[in-house]
């Protein structure tokens, strides 16, 4: 797949069969203007090694991944994939970094917000750091997760008639990213992400992710050993590998 320029300023190319977007810190502030100036309804995708994994074994989160707005790198082994089947160039995001870039734009254009996940304290405190970080930016309405199924509905109605420019989307969501997905057709047009990373973090709960290479190898280093489980997964980062030299042998 040849890249292509699907909003002003972002090339979207793929890796092993899955898009992924390339997106320069200084295209976002005139993306998202795109994005809110139409009347669509655009889904950001969080893309690590294992989401591309998922995307080529599950069609519908693959669906999911294709038919975003934006396919936004949050892994150095995905940038480093991209060099090797020589893509063009991606830019590395964390969740929380992007999502912070992407408020900052909002509240430059007083745009609006809407807050859905988490229990009652931690959106409450999610609230709170947006507001004092981003005082220029309206919230207009929040809801927790670990919702009853009966209480979907009224949800949803309350997203769509606030209207939000971004719905940012935490933990305790059924189907927690695919939601956003699955109900994209009930919405106003807007943007939405789903990140339980981004809540944690503006409810310090969590720290933000390391920048360097070197903090990031030892966050790597204290995951294992914090949650040891995760070296099964290795076998499924070397089938990565085979397959991204298959894939550079094919040229394609």
């Amino acid at each position: 797949m040849a890249p292509k320029e699907l909003i002003p300023g972002i090339t979207r190319t793929n890796v092993a069969r899955v898009a992924v977007d390339s997106i320069p810190e200084e295209a976002l502030g005139g993306a998202v203007e795109h994005m809110l100036s139409n009347e669509d309804y655009h889904h950001f995708v969080f893309l690590r090694t294992w989401d591309l994994l998922r995307a080529r074994r599950d069609a519908r989160f693959r669906q999911y991944v294709r038919n975003s707005a934006l396919s936004i790198p949050a892994s150095p082994t995905l940038v480093r994939a991209a060099r090797f089947l020589r893509r063009p160039e991606l830019c590395l995001y964390t969740p929380f970094d992007f999502v912070v870039r992407l408020l900052g734009v909002l509240e430059a254009r007083g745009r609006s917000v809407y807050l859905l996940g988490g229990d009652k304290f931690q959106l409450h405190k999610v609230e709170q750091n947006i507001k004092l970080t981003f005082p220029g930016l309206r919230i207009v309405g929040r809801y927790t997760g670990y919702y009853p199924e009966e209480f979907e509905r009224n949800i949803v109605t309350a997203i769509k008639k606030s209207s939000p420019d971004f719905l940012l989307v935490g933990p305790g969501i059924p189907g927690h990213d695919l939601w956003i997905f699955t109900h994209r057709k009930l919405f106003n047009p807007g943007t939405a992400v789903a990140s339980a990373e981004v809540f944690d973090i503006f409810s310090d709960r969590k720290k933000r992710s390391a920048r360097t290479p070197g903090k990031r190898a030892l966050e790597a280093i204290k995951t294992v050993i914090q949650k040891p489980w995760r070296v099964l997964r290795a076998p499924l980062y070397l089938w990565f590998a085979v397959v991204l030299l298959a894939t550079r042998v094919r040229g394609n």
